[in-house]
């Protein structure tokens, strides 16, 4: 799994630019960025292919140093939140295979991590202080309309993480899923 990260967040880790990850299908790439959100220090990410949005807010000193492994555990709260099982979550990080760090995707993708991010302006949904990962406002920016860098129609980044999760074969298509 790629882990782009953005020259912002590149700066805030205090690291070099991460060189290009290797041609990958973009449903196994997420987008990173640091953002200030009630005052706090967040990671906000995007998948690169559909636009589904985490967030993990009040990250510390420590959670910064171990990137990838808050990375993985934001995907993880983001699926399960929408209702994937353990099963299609393993699955999931299987396909993806081992985390790596990268340059960003590409503009369509970057835009799609700063249109979410934008979302975040127009929220009333309640921060929840005693949790990092933000489920209701993750909730709410993904049901936001979009067209993201993996498809050519308009639709929710919650749906469109569906039609993906079915493309891969970790969802069965058809009736009674």
């Amino acid at each position: 799994m790629q882990l782009g990260i953005t020259i912002t967040l590149q700066k805030h880790l205090k690291v070099k630019q991460p060189p290009y990850g290797q041609p990958t299908d973009l449903f196994f790439c997420w987008e990173l960025h640091v953002i200030r959100f009630m005052g706090k220090r967040a990671l906000a990410m995007v998948n690169a292919n559909n636009r589904f949005f985490v967030m993990l807010a009040g990250m510390k000193a420590a959670d910064w140093k171990v990137l990838p492994e808050r990375a993985e555990e934001a995907i993880e709260a983001g699926l399960r939140s929408e209702g994937y099982k353990e099963e299609q979550i393993n699955a999931y990080f299987n396909l993806a295979g081992a985390l790596k760090i990268t340059k960003t995707h590409g503009r369509k993708p970057v835009a799609g991590l700063n249109k979410a991010i934008e979302r975040l302006d127009y929220t009333d949904e309640p921060w929840n202080l005693g949790e990092m990962y933000q489920e209701d406002i993750c909730h709410w920016v993904n049901r936001d309309i979009c067209s993201p860098a993996g498809f050519e129609t308009y639709d929710h980044p919650c749906a469109l993480l569906e039609e993906d999760m079915k493309r891969v074969g970790i969802v069965k298509r058809g009736k009674g899923q």
